[in-house]
């Protein structure tokens, strides 16, 4: 897997410049798989692969970084960000439930969102 926090990092630095408040949990599980965008062989690894990202995310605290999230209506779920901040046990501002909730069905059919434009900056980042 590529590193969710290499592409939320990237992010950060303005490499995806057309989204202007994170990117969706669905682009960093798709972006983090090798090959890029691959489909997972079932919806229980597809389930436990962003389980385990998302608490991987949930417990991010390192040089001032926490992940938190917002609402993003476009795409009717959470949006993840690294913010500075102080961490908590609710510093990323959403549940795995919502994330499954609003993502789950498009990750299990490996409908990850990742655009042309997506793809050349990610295959732009050094695994």
């Amino acid at each position: 897997m590529k590193d969710w926090v290499e592409i939320l990092m990237a992010y950060r630095e303005g490499k995806f410049a057309r989204y202007f408040h994170g990117l969706t949990p669905r682009l960093l599980i798709g972006a983090s798989q090798i090959p890029l965008g691959e489909v997972f062989q079932n919806e229980k690894t597809a389930y436990n692969i962003t389980r385990q990202i998302f608490e991987e995310m949930k417990n991010y605290n390192e040089n001032g970084l926490v992940v938190t999230s917002n609402h993003c209506d476009i795409n009717h779920g959470p949006i993840m960000q690294f913010t500075e901040s102080e961490w908590s046990e609710d510093s990323i501002g959403t549940s795995f439930e919502i994330i499954w909730k609003s993502y789950g069905h498009e990750i299990v059919l490996g409908d990850f969102g990742i655009s042309p434009y997506d793809r050349d900056v990610l295959n732009t980042l050094v695994d």
